[in-house]
């Protein structure tokens, strides 16, 4: 990848064996819409050398995350450098994510939050009206989801 720095879109498809993102995420500078769909084995976690490096400053504008079954949580180090930035955020077919993490009040540029079958999602961030520039958000097929809020 280090020869794709002015690249702006980069959708991952069906890496079935692809575990940890790459490395080489971080040369992608220029990076605005990333979406990953139906890469089984995917956790979103960085390769080891990269967990320890905080470094990755990704300016992303959309972030769509599809199909993911190894997914449980959303690692901080993908977004940390979209806090600014990120406008949409899908995350869809996500079947062992079960929380979604309090620095997501961190986007202050988030407009629109897509959440479709997350069957094992039990809380949104408390705060979540603090996303004063969220204009669109979508939940549905997210049974504990809906339990939990409707018994409040």
């Amino acid at each position: 990848m280090q020869y794709l720095k002015s690249l702006r879109t980069l959708v991952l498809s069906y890496c079935y064996e692809l575990v940890p993102l790459p490395r080489s995420l971080k040369l992608l500078t220029k990076l605005e819409h990333l979406a990953i769909k139906s890469c089984k084995s995917m956790n979103l976690k960085m390769e080891p050398e990269e967990e320890e490096d905080n470094d990755l400053q990704l300016s992303l504008k959309t972030l769509s995350l599809l199909r993911l079954d190894a997914l449980t949580d959303l690692p901080r180090l993908l977004l940390q450098g979209s806090s600014s930035s990120l406008q949409q955020l899908r995350i869809i077919r996500c079947p062992n994510l079960s929380v979604l993490p309090a620095w997501l009040l961190n986007l202050t540029s988030l407009q629109k939050l897509d959440i479709v079958d997350c069957r094992k999602l039990s809380a949104l961030p408390e705060g979540i009206d603090r996303l004063t520039n969220l204009r669109e958000l979508k939940i549905h097929g997210c049974p504990e989801l809906n339990k939990r809020y409707r018994e409040n």
